[in-house]
């Protein structure tokens, strides 16, 4: 189902008691380093863990193309979020050696196959976090990831492939065109995405939705009028409470 979602100023102050809430839940957690290996080595990630020593789901979280730290704070914003609602986050960066800066390349072209020729890569760098985060010894079985521009193509691009994502978040992403092909299956979907996107374009968006409601899943998504690519504001904290709630809904036991 497709929603545009028009806020009001009563929806505004419904949004904000939402958000004072959650962060009250959050604001005790903070991120810890922890070492995950992978086939070709270890790697680094911050997790947000959530209270309690009962088993909990976890997310994975991927950045956009300019990398983590630009917007290190808005990702551990949505970490601690997830944590306080009951679901371990890691957040991490999947750029190894020189990624970030080729990722930055102004020539829209060569991005775009330099995006091309390491999606693979990525995909069987996440998939391994993902096996070692499940061997875990408080880890429920289920697993989501949550993907912003660049990071929910390539967080299609893993759940696509790999049956164990139980879930997949996508803001302003879409189909990584060098993998459509290979997807025969997703898990439950929510796609966030901004009408006035001109970086990736709302039509990216709801290919992805239909998508995966061809493969006969669940699959929801929200447009903001007026929203770019990048939530801010009122934006984002509906946003936050519509992906905390989706998570909670396809990870938590039943």
């Amino acid at each position: 189902m497709q929603v545009i979602k028009k806020i009001t100023d009563f929806c505004f102050i419904l949004l904000l008691l939402s958000a004072v809430s959650q962060s009250a839940q959050a604001i005790d957690i903070r991120g810890q380093t922890v070492t995950l290996p992978t086939p070709d080595g270890t790697i680094s990630a911050e997790l947000y863990e959530a209270p309690g020593e009962n088993s909990r789901p976890a997310i994975i979280i991927l950045h956009g193309r300019q990398g983590l730290e630009p917007f290190h704070a808005y990702y551990q914003r949505y970490a601690a979020a997830l944590a306080g609602a009951g679901i371990d986050a890691y957040l991490l960066t999947y750029y190894q050696d020189d990624d970030a800066q080729k990722a930055k390349n102004p020539n829209t072209e060569q991005r775009h196959a330099f995006f091309a020729n390491r999606i693979r890569g990525w995909s069987h760098l996440i998939s391994a976090v993902t096996s070692d985060i499940l061997a875990g010894n408080r880890a429920s079985g289920r697993i989501g990831l949550l993907g912003f521009s660049q990071g929910g193509f390539l967080a299609t691009a893993v759940a696509g492939q790999d049956r164990r994502i139980t879930a997949l978040g996508v803001f302003y992403g879409g189909i990584p065109d060098i993998v459509r092909d290979d997807i025969a299956h997703l898990p439950p979907l929510l796609e966030l995405h901004g009408d006035a996107d001109r970086t990736v374009l709302l039509a990216e968006g709801r290919a992805l939705v239909s998508m995966a409601q061809t493969l006969g899943q669940p699959a929801e998504m929200v447009v903001y009028p007026g929203a770019g690519h990048g939530f801010s504001g009122v934006v984002d904290a509906d946003a936050k409470r519509r992906v905390i709630t989706f998570f909670h809904q396809y990870l938590q036991p039943l």
